[in-house]
This record gives structure tokens, sequence and C-alpha cells, in this order.
């Protein structure tokens, strides 16, 4: 359960009047738009399934080829035929952090919602399998809180449900030739890459709303840390330093969010290059919450690429460093570029957190297979 000073920090993070009126009027307009177009929601049945838990996650570690395989064997031949991609298919970059009723496109792979029972743990150990276990916990925290918001009236028509998350893969998962996975849904698209026996994790979205919700007895709040940590690395930072790290404007939203592949902004803020050792150590335990989605072994490969890289790398900031009203940061490198952003939040509390995580030398593992690439 949350501590209260890390609670007290999240009810700090509410929005602005003008981000909440935002946050509860624009997907109404986007809606009634996708509608009218014959967008994804009217082509997407949603029954209603159980709700998946983070406590899904508590798997031992297993093979992610081993675990692909054994959940694509289950799947009916209309089934496979929607989950397996090729690596090349230029679909792979076509994923959103809205909700499926605004898009007008149906997304890649096959439909939580869709599966069996047998179906859906086999999904779940994919997960597990592909990630660590914080980042599977992380990753079922967003489809947790899709259930909270699938209770609101508006779920219906902007497809706000935990049914509504799609699994595909980007060639056939095996050992010797690369390939890829893709989990998507509203607030969230992880788009892994596996080759020569490595996962790398370039694009990858991670939203929530609410920031935190009460399922099963336990507090779910996946987000919690990144904000937490923003305010922590502020905090770390002498007035010279916090002065030079501030934006002139909060960033509406993350820069390099859906639909910006190949967007790098430009270097903002202040360089790490001059700071102390604890600043420089809490960026970096920042920066390993989103690589830390992966399993140790690959974590520690872009981590060390990070320390490596921490005299290119920047801090930039925005917001009150006590955490009073929406804040937003972005640490980047050259191979590295993390954002946090808070939203518009559903009612006065929950909160609404948006971030992004690149490797703008390697998305979608384009370096990673490149021959002599090292990686």
């Amino acid at each position: 359960m949350m501590d209260r000073t890390l609670s007290s920090q999240i009810r700090l993070l509410r929005p602005s009047p003008l981000d909440g009126w935002l946050s509860v009027f624009l997907p109404f307009v986007l809606a009634i738009a996708a509608g009218a177009c014959g967008g994804a929601a009217a082509r997407s049945p949603q029954p209603s399934g159980p709700v998946p838990h983070p406590s899904e996650c508590e798997r031992a570690p297993g093979d992610p080829e081993d675990a692909a395989r054994n959940f694509l064997g289950l799947l009916d031949p209309a089934q496979r035929a929607a989950a397996v991609l090729s690596f090349a298919e230029p679909t792979r970059s076509r994923w959103s952090n809205l909700p499926v009723g605004i898009l007008d496109y149906t997304p890649n792979g096959v439909r939580l919602g869709d599966l069996d029972a047998a179906q859906r743990d086999a999904l779940f150990v994919v997960l597990a399998a592909a990630l660590s276990r914080s980042g599977c916990e992380t990753v079922l925290g967003v489809v947790a809180a899709e259930g909270a918001l699938s209770e609101s009236p508006r779920a219906a028509r902007l497809g706000w449900s935990a049914d509504n998350y799609w699994l595909a893969f980007f060639g056939e998962p095996a050992d010797a030739a690369p390939w890829g996975l893709q989990f998507a849904g509203h607030h969230l698209a992880l788009n892994l890459s596996r080759a020569a026996g490595q996962t790398f994790l370039s694009p990858t979205f991670v939203g929530v709303e609410p920031a935190e919700h009460r399922r099963d007895g336990t507090t779910i709040a996946p987000l919690r840390a990144p904000a937490q940590a923003g305010l922590t690395l502020i905090g770390a930072l002498d007035d010279a330093e916090r002065s030079g790290a501030r934006l002139p404007e909060r960033p509406r939203d993350t820069v390099a969010g859906p639909g910006q592949d190949g967007v790098v902004p430009p270097f903002a803020g202040a360089p790490v290059a001059g700071w102390s050792d604890e600043p420089r150590q809490r960026l970096l335990d920042a920066v390993h919450l989103w690589i830390g989605l992966l399993p140790e072994k690959d974590a520690e490969a872009r981590m060390a690429e990070a320390r490596a890289d921490l005299a290119e790398t920047w801090f930039a900031w925005q917001g009150d460093p006590a955490g009073e009203g929406p804040i937003y940061y972005r640490i980047q490198g050259p191979r590295l570029l993390v954002e946090f952003s808070t939203q518009g939040g559903l009612g006065s509390e929950p909160g609404h957190f948006h971030t992004i995580y690149r490797d703008p030398t390697n998305e979608y593992g384009a370096a990673a297979i490149a021959p002599g690439s090292g990686r």
C-alpha cells in the first residue's frame, strides 16, 4: 500500500484547470469525429472479461521465444494469421495512446477480450517472460487502470475497457531470427524487439489514468515511481542547477510520443556533465524505471550505455519542484530519450500521466539487427 508521503505527492500532481477541461471535453469531440468516420470503436465488440491484475506477473521467469510459441499454438488459424505479421510490416509503427473508440484503425494483432481463459493466461506468460517482474506489473497495472475507467458513463463511446488491448508479433518468434512484439491499447504501446538473445524496448509509451486505484484489496499505481523520481531528482539539484534545467514553458504532452517516430527534440535544460555524484545517481535511478521494464540482463546493457553517455546527457524540467500542479521532465542523451508529463485527470484527484521511452539509434530494433552492430 502506498505510504502517506507518496500518496500526498501524487495528490499534489493535480492538473491545471485548463488541462482538466481538455481532458473532459476533448475526448468527446474526438469520439464523435471517430464515430462519424466509422472508427475502430464501431468495429470492436467489447465483451466483459476479468480485469487483469499485476499479480498475474507472479510467475517464474521463462524464455520469451518458448512463451510466444506456446501462446501462438493456442490460437485458431484466423487468430494466428492476425497475430503474426512480417518483421518489416509497415503497421508496426501504427500505435497510439488513445482509446480504441477514438482511433480510425484497428490495432495490430489479437484482442485480449477475444481470447479464452487459456489463451489469456498464455498471453500473461508472454509478458512475464519478455519483461522484468516490475515491467510486467507496470504493464498490467496500466490495463487494470483501464478497468477503473470502464466504469465511467463515457466508457462505451470511448472504448475504455480492459478488454481493448492487442498483442501482435512481427516475425515468427525464433531463437535464430529477429522478431518483435507489440502489446498496445489505451495508454500503452509496448514495442519490444528480440535479436541475438537480447530484448530492446524502443519505442515504448506508458501512461495511466487514474494514476492510482484500489483493486482486489491492493493499491495499483504503475507510474507512482517515475512521478516521485522526477521530484527527487529536481530536489537533489542546487539552485543554479535547478534554474538551468527549467524550461520556459511546459510542453502540453510528450514531445516524442505517438506518431513521432524519427523526431528527436533539441537538447534542452541543463547538461548533466557538471553535476555532482548524488544528482547524477538520482538521474540514473529515474532512467532505470523505464529501462528496468526489461529483464535484468537486457536492462543492465542499456544502463551501461546510459552511464557511458552521461557526459552528453541533458535534463529538462518544468513545474513546481514541490509538485504543486502539473510537471514535465525529460532526460535525453545520444541513445536515450525519456519523457514524463502530467495530464488532465478524471475527477479531482485520480491523476493522469504520460511517459515515453526511446532509443533514437535503435527504434524497433533496427540497429540491433544491422550487420556488425555489436549490440
